[in-house]
C-alpha cells in the first residue's frame, strides 16, 4: 500500500508531461532538435541524482542499526537494574524499571509517528531521577554503566531525530529538482518523429529521472512508518522482538 502512494505522485508528476507532449505536437511547439548538449544535460543531472544518492545511502545504512542499538541499551538498562533489585532488594528499582518499559514503547511509537522527541527526552529525565535515587543502593560501577547507557540513549534520539528533520543538503535538492524540470521541459519541446521514439525517449528518461528524485527523498527519512507515502523505511524489527522482555522482564526464577 506504501509503494502505490509512491507510484501515485510518480503518475502526478508524469501525466502532465505526457499530456504537455501531445498539446506541443499538437499545436507544433516542438522548436528543439536533438543535440549533443541535450545530452550533456542529462549527464550533468545524472551527476546531481548520483551525488544526492550517494549522500543519503550513507544516512540510511547508519539509520538501519538504529533499531538494534536502541533494543541493545534498553535491555542494558533493564538487566542492570534487575541485577541490582536482584543483589540488594531494598534499593527498588521498579520505578526506573516501569520507566524504561515507557521508553521502549515511546521509541516504537516515535518511529510510528505518534511519540515526539521532546516526549522521549521528558522520559529519559525522569529515568535519570530515578537512578539518582538509587544512587545510595547502587556501586559507582554500576551506577557508572547506567548512566552511560542513558548518555547513549539521549544521544541516539537526537541523532536520529536529526536524520528525520533536516534533508540532505537542501541545494542540491533544489539544483538536482530543477534540472530534472528542465530535462522534462525539453524532452517536450524536442521534435520527434513517431510514437515509439516519443515513447521511448520521453518515457524512459523521464521515469527514471523522476522517480530516482522521488526514492531519494523518501530515503533521505528512513524514519517514515508513519507517512503514507513513505516505503522505503528501515525494519523494526530488532526492537519490535525485543519489546517484551523490555516491557515485562523476566525474574530471576525464568
Amino acid at each position: 500500500m506504501r509503494r502505490l502512494g509512491m507510484l501515485l505522485k510518480l503518475a502526478l508528476v508524469l501525466l502532465p508531461v505526457a499530456a504537455l507532449k501531445a498539446l506541443a505536437m499538437a499545436r507544433g511547439w516542438e522548436v528543439l532538435e536533438p543535440t549533443p548538449l541535450f545530452a550533456g544535460l542529462i549527464t550533468s543531472n545524472v551527476f546531481l541524482i548520483g551525488f544526492l544518492f550517494n549522500g543519503v545511502l550513507v544516512d540510511y545504512k547508519e539509520s538501519e542499526k538504529c533499531p538494534a542499538q536502541l533494543a541493545e541499551i534498553l535491555l542494558s538498562l533493564v538487566a542492570e537494574l534487575q541485577a541490582l533489585g536482584w543483589a540488594r532488594p531494598e534499593a527498588e528499582p521498579a520505578a526506573a524499571l516501569a520507566t524504561v518499559a515507557q521508553l521502549g514503547q515511546g521509541f516504537l511509537g516515535w518511529f510510528q509517528g505518534t511519540t515526539r522527541a521532546d516526549e522521549l527526552l521528558d522520559r529519559i529525565d525522569r529515568l535519570n531521577a530515578e537512578l539518582a535515587q538509587l544512587r545510595h543502593s547502587c556501586e559507582s560501577p554500576c551506577m557508572a554503566r547506567l548512566l552511560q547507557e542513558l548518555a547513549a540513549l539521549r544521544g541516539l534520539l537526537l541523532r536520529m531525530e536529526t536524520i528525520r528533520s533536516i534533508p540532505f543538503v537542501p541545494t542540491v535538492y533544489w539544483l538536482s529538482a530543477t534540472s530534472t524540470t528542465l530535462l522534462c521541459a525539453g524532452l517536450v519541446l524536442t521534435h520527434m518523429e513517431d510514437w515509439v521514439e516519443i515513447f521511448f525517449y520521453l518515457g524512459s528518461i523521464a521515469f527514471l529521472m523522476v522517480f530516482i528524485l522521488l526514492m531519494i527523498w523518501d530515503l533521505d527519512n528512513p524514519f517514515g512508518h508513519g507517512e503514507f507515502s513513505s516505503c522505503e523505511n528501515i525494519s523494526l524489527a530488532p526492537l519490535e522482538r525485543t519489546l517484551p522482555r523490555i516491557t515485562h522482564p523476566r525474574d530471576h526464577e525464568g
